[in-house]
């Protein structure tokens, strides 16, 4: 504050990825700079210094940056490989000649029924009602 000539600490707080749920609340860690594991999300821990509650060696251990790459990696490269076996039109897992779901199906899955569609997918509901 200018007027009293006092300076005040700014507290930060990141949020952080931690892939094996190592930590607990409380805990003092160390982060480092990541990829983006979500919209806010972009530093990893790397190591815990103070634990609060649980000893370390009872909790998960946290993965080396090391081993965070190779497991981003690799499912990077499963990713790939569906994609490019999708657009080759190869099976995706399901039986032969067995078809998936369709528009109707999904949303009543997942919304609960067709009545709550909004929009051009409402129309395609209703022409495919009326088709039948």
């Amino acid at each position: 504050m200018k007027a009293l000539q006092q300076h005040f600490t700014a507290h930060r707080s990141h949020l952080v990825s931690d892939p094996n749920s190592s930590l607990r609340e409380g805990d003092v860690v160390r982060i480092a700079p990541g990829w983006r594991a979500s919209k806010h999300i972009r530093h990893v821990v790397t190591e815990i210094v103070a634990p609060w509650g649980p000893p370390v060696e009872e909790r998960p251990p946290i993965p080396k940056r090391e081993e965070m790459d190779e497991e981003r990696r690799m499912k990077r490269e499963a990713k790939m490989e569906r994609r490019a076996a999708r657009r080759r039109g190869e099976s995706d897992g399901r039986e032969s000649g067995e078809e998936g779901p369709t528009l109707k199906e999904r949303h009543t899955d997942v919304i609960g029924g067709p009545e709550v569609v909004g929009g051009e997918e409402r129309v395609v509901l209703e022409r495919e009602m009326v088709d039948r």
